[in-house]
């Protein structure tokens, strides 16, 4: 790998003949490589100036620990190939899972609706996995920002302060945060949890307005607000590590 390949994606095949992309990248201050699974999938890290050989000759003596990873995860419910326009799917909204269909289109446009998707492009397009990205993550922040204005304005009267500014992002293992000056920032895979996780959480980072550890008394304020927060909290740790893989399925790793 040279300064040219700093993010690059390797198939690999392993012994029991599955194919696996992983995404290698160069590290500037690595010594030596290393291999990680996350949401995203697999992640090779190498030192800059590490040999393509080398690289793959490293992934192929690791192939067996990545396919029991990958057996783990999918045994979790978690999915990490990424969906290929055209072909039919599956999404999962608001807790539910739901059918997408695609569309020939000349604009981009996702809609949701009566447990089904839909998601025009021009499927034709050389870069129409790219357009797909864009489109289904421009969708969910939409969707995530009109839905956190109504639960912010709920909750506020409740709560008794107001939160200054939301940001949205894919987080790789928060839900949300508040900084000091009152600005929350929420994971957007929680668009794709059951309403009640993100009212939760909404609820829980309002909450650090007032309390910003998490003793007794902040759960004791939170649970005040919103009785329902040790099923929630339950739920994302069971279901959480599932909902940001399938976010990032379909979106990929970009930030919106």
């Amino acid at each position: 790998m040279d300064a040219r390949d700093e993010d690059s994606f390797i198939d690999l095949e392993t012994p029991r003949g599955r194919r696996i992309k992983v995404l290698a990248t160069v590290h500037p201050r690595a010594r030596r490589m290393s291999l990680t699974m996350g949401v995203r999938g697999p992640r090779l890290s190498a030192p800059r100036g590490t040999h393509p050989s080398a690289v793959k000759a490293f992934l192929r003596e690791n192939a067996d620990w990545l396919e029991l990873k990958l057996r783990e995860m999918e045994r979790q419910g978690v999915r990490l190939a990424p969906p290929v326009p055209g072909v039919p799917d599956t999404f999962t909204w608001r807790g539910d899972l739901v059918l997408v269909r695609w569309d020939h289109g000349v604009f981009p446009r996702v809609r949701i609706d009566d447990g089904q998707a839909s998601i025009a492009l021009d499927l034709d397009h050389a870069e129409a996995d790219a357009i797909a990205r864009r489109a289904m993550r421009g969708y969910v922040v939409a969707q995530m920002k009109r839905e956190v204005a109504r639960l912010t304005k709920l909750y506020e009267p409740l709560v008794g302060r107001n939160v200054v500014a939301t940001r949205l992002l894919p987080l790789d293992s928060l839900w949300g945060s508040l900084s000091v000056q009152g600005r929350m920032t929420l994971d957007l895979s929680l668009m794709l949890a059951p309403p009640a996780a993100l009212e939760y959480v909404v609820v829980h980072e309002m909450s650090h307005l007032w309390i910003r550890n998490h003793g007794r008394r902040f759960w004791e304020r939170v649970e005040a607000v919103f009785p329902a927060c040790d099923e929630q909290r339950a739920w994302l740790s069971r279901n959480g590590h599932a909902v940001k893989a399938e976010l990032a399925r379909w979106i990929g790793s970009e930030l919106p």
